[in-house]
């Protein structure tokens, strides 16, 4: 290997275990307010805010509570998936395994957690509007859909099966010489 491509190898892997160790921290954080977000929409303490809507969780009934409870959680749980796919693709460039099938499949999920929460988005901000229009009585609905990671989503899934298909390309020309 030149020293040129030993040296920016060297630096890939310092930055994915310096990215790594980072996800690892957001992770931990992501799960600890989820906790502390579950906790206080359950109790009804505090004021629950999204996109537009401001919504008092002390005048809401406990059925309103669990059914934001939910779809928070879930929005959660798809931030963990995507830090969790994020952290075992840097985990792969820590090692040096970069064009790999694994790496690939690991952009895939990050492709499928990216369509995941567009449609979180669109779940919690009807929930969030469909709350907010039985506490005001009023017909001003504003359902917020993330039409980015709609996009953003199939082309990362794309570029993740180029990617595949080059990692196997590289391993059959491996076997060939």
């Amino acid at each position: 290997m030149k020293p040129e491509t030993e040296s920016r190898l060297k630096k890939i892997k310092r930055i994915s275990n310096i990215s790594r160790a980072i996800c690892k921290v957001l992770f931990a954080l992501a799960i600890c307010l989820s906790l502390l977000g579950l906790i206080a929409m359950i109790a009804g303490r505090g004021t629950l805010a999204f996109a537009d809507a401001r919504i008092p969780l002390e005048p809401l009934a406990l059925p309103s509570r669990l059914m934001l409870a939910v779809t928070f959680a879930l929005s959660m749980a798809i931030m963990v998936k995507g830090l969790y796919h994020l952290h075992r693709l840097f985990g792969n460039y820590g090692r040096g395994d970069i064009f790999t099938a694994e790496s690939a499949a690991q952009i895939r999920q990050l492709g499928i957690t990216a369509l995941l929460w567009a449609g979180a988005t669109f779940l919690w901000t009807s929930a969030a509007a469909a709350i907010s229009l039985a506490q005001s009585h009023s017909s001003n609905i504003n359902v917020h859909f993330d039409g980015n990671c709609l996009v953003i989503g199939p082309v990362i899934v794309v570029i993740s099966w180029f990617m595949e298909m080059a990692a196997e390309m590289r391993e059959e020309n491996e076997l060939t010489v």
